[in-house]
């Protein structure tokens, strides 16, 4: 029966798994990207015509926001990759312990 721990690592990644496969389904997230990419070239295209530092950091925390959420499916997908790896090692725990006993007898044997 799973404790506490497992049950939130199972729910997150099945949350997590959703994420992904809605975005990668999504005709309006291909958009969203679409649209997001050409605003990040604006922004790479016109920071050197910016005399006013207040407006420099704007369009540089502009540029970050932009990046975050460009790069928002991939901190799911990468979120999802290391639940489910957790997951698997609570589920093996013998095979953990194979490698780590295999890691320490190769290590001794050099």
């Amino acid at each position: 029966m799973p404790n506490d721990f497992e049950e939130a690592l199972i729910q997150r990644i099945a949350q997590c798994q959703l994420v992904v496969d809605k975005l990668d389904n999504d005709p309006a997230w291909k958009v969203i990207l679409q649209d997001l990419a050409l605003l990040k070239k604006q922004i790479d295209d016109s920071w050197q015509g910016i005399d006013d530092d207040k407006k420099l950091e704007r369009a540089r925390v502009m540029k970050f926001a932009v990046q975050h959420l460009m790069d928002i499916k991939k901190g799911y997908e990468d979120e999802l990759k290391s639940a489910q790896e957790e997951l698997r090692k609570i589920n093996n725990p013998e095979e953990e312990t194979q490698k780590d006993y295999d890691t320490e007898t190769q290590t001794e044997d050099k």
